[in-house]
């Protein structure tokens, strides 16, 4: 499958290191990390190695790691824990729905951080209530990587698309990410927090310091950090080859008639093309793709599935049309250039009939 594979913003192929080690921790060391006999303490050890050596990797090896089920529950586990105080949340036109979701929940005491027509984000500008500012490292629909500063209060960055594949060099208070991304196992995912608390969402067996109730998954955990010391050690290689191959594909769909770019192979998440056409329901799109052996997504893959338009393309002042006919195409490891060509190829036939057939 990986020949024809184009959806790494959705998901990344794990490492065969990482699911041998999760194979491993698994078998051998089952018990519960909250036990206090041998068994338990056996894994315990192994969970607070794995939980060091991803603050290491992440770059904060002073900061917390609260365990998740992945990036999602890790922003609702934000979110939520910050807005059970009596504050506001400033959230970013071109967060993901699970930061996205708030404005729905608290209508009423959510402010919008705008992004301009090239998807970044405009200045922040916390007001005298705001209790959170929530935003995204890398947008996974555009590609957009912010550059993000200090707004003066507590910080959520959603790092999902960047933990593992960019450095992480920005201020937060709330770190969020998840592992699947960067081909470790899905169901494990993290907030990492410097200096500040969490109101626990889920409760009842006062793991986690009491953040995050339920058994640790020690094997997950385990590979997780296995997946991210890998993709650390090829990211320099790897963000020079996958911005070369989105350069060349950008190139390759240029002279394909009304297609508007909405990403920047230059400065954007690397190895992420993301389009737009006027005239053709991403989704069709996709669906001719795949008969094709070809995974693409149209826009967010959180989105797949539905006819409607791309919240983000609309964010950036585009027309509704465009934000119907957005595409993603996100390379990752094993992507190589001749697979890319045959994807450029068939996609640019597949336009061509679809517009034949009008």
């Amino acid at each position: 499958m990986s020949e024809g594979y184009f959806d790494y913003a959705a998901s990344a192929p794990p490492f065969a290191e990482a699911l041998a080690r999760q194979q491993e921790v698994a078998a051998k060391l089952f018990a519960s990390p909250s036990s206090t006999h041998g068994g338990g303490r056996r894994a315990k050890e192994i969970l607070d190695g794995a939980r060091k050596d991803i603050l290491r990797l992440l770059g904060c090896p002073d900061a917390t790691l609260v365990l998740t089920s992945g990036a999602t529950e890790a922003n609702n586990l934000v979110i939520r824990s910050a807005m059970d105080a009596d504050g506001r949340l400033l959230l970013a036109a071109d967060v993901h729905p699970s930061a996205g979701y708030a404005r729905d929940r608290w209508p009423k005491r959510v402010d919008d951080l705008p992004v301009g027509p090239d998807g970044r984000l405009r200045e922040m500008k916390p007001g005298p209530k705001t209790a959170l500012v929530s935003v995204l490292h890398g947008n996974n629909e555009t590609g957009v990587v912010h550059a993000l500063k200090d707004p003066g209060v507590p910080l959520h960055v959603d790092a999902t698309q960047t933990a593992g594949h960019l450095p992480l060099d920005v201020p937060f208070t709330y770190l969020t990410f998840s592992a699947h991304k960067f081909g470790g196992p899905r169901g494990v995912g993290g907030v990492v927090v410097r200096k500040a608390a969490l109101a626990p969402q889920i409760e009842g067996g006062g793991q986690e310091r009491g953040a995050r109730g339920g058994t640790e998954n020690v094997a997950g955990l385990a590979a997780a950090a296995v997946a991210l010391e890998a993709s650390l050690r090829m990211r320099d290689a790897e963000t020079a080859r996958l911005r070369g191959l989105a350069r060349q594909l950008q190139a390759e769909l240029s002279g394909v008639a009304s297609l508007v770019a909405n990403s920047d192979p230059e400065t954007g998440l690397p190895g992420l093309v993301s389009v737009s056409l006027p005239d053709l329901p991403g989704e069709t799109v996709v669906q001719e793709m795949d008969l094709r052996g070809f995974a693409i997504s149209a826009g967010a893959a959180c989105g797949s599935g539905r006819m409607e338009p791309s919240r983000v393309i609309l964010a950036m002042g585009r027309s509704k049309a465009l934000a119907l006919g957005t595409l993603r195409v996100s390379m990752g490891r094993l992507t190589t250039e001749a697979s890319m060509n045959a994807m450029a190829a068939a996609l640019k036939d597949v336009v061509k009939k679809l517009r034949d057939l009008k």
